[in-house]
């Protein structure tokens, strides 16, 4: 079995995780899904919208996750050049359509059978592109604060080593 690369964690602040929950809102009210799950390749649900107890949504989001792992298999096993980016299940009462978004998170919608699928792809698609394009403006600006960061640390830590190592000459 083919390594995976760690993923990139994005902390998500209390506007960014605001952001992703109204897009999640707008989703269920739209699609008339049971549930909408945002979460990450782990198995851990960062945020959702609807129904389900806490227990019930772990046990899901780590389901889901683990379903992805297997497909990304299955797609190598067929030398598929990529992973699937989409898996639709469909139940007696209720159906889920999960998609990735990007390479560390995914979304899963729960819907009843009655709710037309190509309705459930569609708004799924709008948000995932809405999400995974805040996603990418988050992680830019994480890297750009990182590297001023970075050069802050470097030009601090010489600055303080100059000014020892002139206390220490006698300088």
């Amino acid at each position: 079995m083919q390594e995976n690369p760690p993923l990139k964690r994005t902390v998500f602040s209390e506007t960014a995780f605001s952001k992703i929950a109204l897009i999640l809102s707008e989703l269920l009210k739209r699609s008339q899904a049971r549930l909408v799950v945002f979460a990450d390749m782990n198995g851990y649900p960062i945020v959702h919208r609807g129904d389900i107890k806490a227990q019930s949504l772990s046990t899901l989001t780590a389901l889901a996750a683990g379903s992805f792992a297997a497909s990304g298999e299955i797609a190598r096993l067929i030398n598929n050049e990529s992973r699937f980016r989409f898996i639709y299940q469909e139940g007696g009462v209720y159906h889920t359509y999960t998609c990735s978004v990007g390479e560390d998170y995914f979304l899963i919608v729960l819907f009843e059978k009655q709710v037309a699928l190509g309705l459930i792809r569609l708004l799924t698609h709008q948000a995932l592109l809405r999400i995974s394009s805040y996603i990418k403006e988050l992680q830019q600006t994480s890297e750009q604060a990182k590297s001023f960061l970075d050069y802050e640390f470097r030009d601090m830590l010489s600055r303080q080593l100059d000014d020892k190592l002139r206390v220490r000459s006698g300088s």
